[in-house]
Parts: structure tokens; sequence; C-alpha cells
């Protein structure tokens, strides 16, 4: 579902629902609901939104405590992050829930679901704009694994 329709309080069809829309016009309902990502990768995304953030590649790999390799993978297409890398990633980027959402689903992760405990702590950092170590520190404080 794009977050438009939440963010408008429009109510979602039932999955039932979609999965008709589905079997009747496959074309429209994936431009529909799945407009925007087009040709757009996770590793370009990366870059521009490193670009915007004045973060660099050293930056990066410090502050979210991730390999050197392991990023430059990243950055280069080679690899896509894991869900908990993709995460730290997007805090040291000062990401928004709406662009962390797109980051996750960029990387082929799950996006962040309120209705999971740990997820709901995640998407409460994100929006008091929480720092990477004190979102660790409340995630841990919950009894919830953290990103490192």
């Amino acid at each position: 579902m794009p977050a438009d329709n939440h963010e408008k309080n429009i109510p979602t069809p039932t999955t039932l629902r979609l999965m008709k829309m589905l079997e009747s016009s496959p074309k429209r309902f994936l431009e529909q609901y799945f407009p925007v990502i087009k040709n757009t990768t996770f590793h370009s995304h990366l870059r521009t939104l490193m670009s915007k953030r004045n973060i660099t590649s050293s930056e990066l790999i410090r502050r979210a405590d991730i390999s050197k390799t392991y990023v430059y993978q990243c950055l280069n297409g080679e690899r896509l992050p894991g869900r908990d890398i993709a995460l730290r990633m997007a805090f040291i980027l000062k990401l928004d829930i709406k662009e962390t959402q797109r980051f996750l689903t960029l990387a082929q992760k799950s996006v962040l679901y309120p209705k999971r405990r740990r997820d709901a702590a995640i998407l409460f950092c994100i929006q008091k704009k929480f720092l990477l170590d004190e979102t660790n520190s409340f995630l841990k404080d919950l009894g919830e694994k953290d990103l490192l």
C-alpha cells in the first residue's frame, strides 16, 4: 500500500479486494500501488542520500559500525545490506519514517511494521529523531535486540 493512503486517512482495501484487483488488471494494480521505485537501485539511492546529507563513506562506516568492505559492496551494487544494517545506515543518514521505509524497500527488506514490538520501538526512535546509540539503548531497555 502506498504510504500516501495512510497519511490521508483513506481506508485501505482488504487483502481479498487487492487480490481481485491484481487478478483483473495486474498492470494497473502495480502502477497504482507500487508507482515510485522504478529504475532506482539501492546503491544509487544510498549514494544520493549520502551526497544530500554530506555523509562520506568513511563517516558512514565509522558511525554505523559497518565494515569498509561491506559498505563499499553496497555502494557499488555488489550486495544489498541486511535489514539491521540498512536501519543503521538510515539512522546515520537521519532518514524520516517515509524515507526509511523506501530505503528498506530498495534494500529488498521488509518495512517497519508497527504491530511488531521491535519495529514499533524503532519507528518511535525515528519519529523522535533518536541517534543510533540512543536507539540501541532504547531497544536494550525494552529487552529487544539492538541494531548492532
